[in-house]
């Protein structure tokens, strides 16, 4: 049995005799070589937010939060109180923005 044992281990090792080594064809590093460069040179992809969907999204943010802002505005003006006139009115005189006249005077020449 030992015997019949070592047969089939002796037949599967010289089954081996006949093999060659493997070899690359010709000039196959070469063109490995070039294809990892070629792949390396090329430019890294674009930035997330050159990409439509991202664009999209990003202008529909900015118009919803435009139509926002311009809703909200339109009820606080309509919300508008004398009080607040009075505020407006006295700001304008301490700052003398009422008072347009005298900036320029027409009737001097200005020589």
């Amino acid at each position: 049995m030992n015997t019949e044992q070592n047969k089939k281990v002796e037949e599967i090792l010289n089954s081996l005799d006949g093999c060659a080594k493997a070899t690359a064809p010709d000039f196959f590093y070469t063109r490995l070589r070039a294809r990892l460069d070629k792949e390396t040179i090329q430019p890294g992809p674009q930035s997330w937010l050159l990409r439509p969907a991202f664009a999209v999204m990003a202008l529909v943010v900015v118009l919803v939060l435009n139509a926002f802002v311009l809703f909200q505005r339109n009820k606080t003006n309509s919300s508008f109180t004398a009080s607040d006139t009075d505020n407006l009115q006295s700001v304008a005189a301490e700052y003398s923005l009422n008072d347009n006249s005298n900036l320029y005077d027409l009737s001097q020449d200005n020589r």
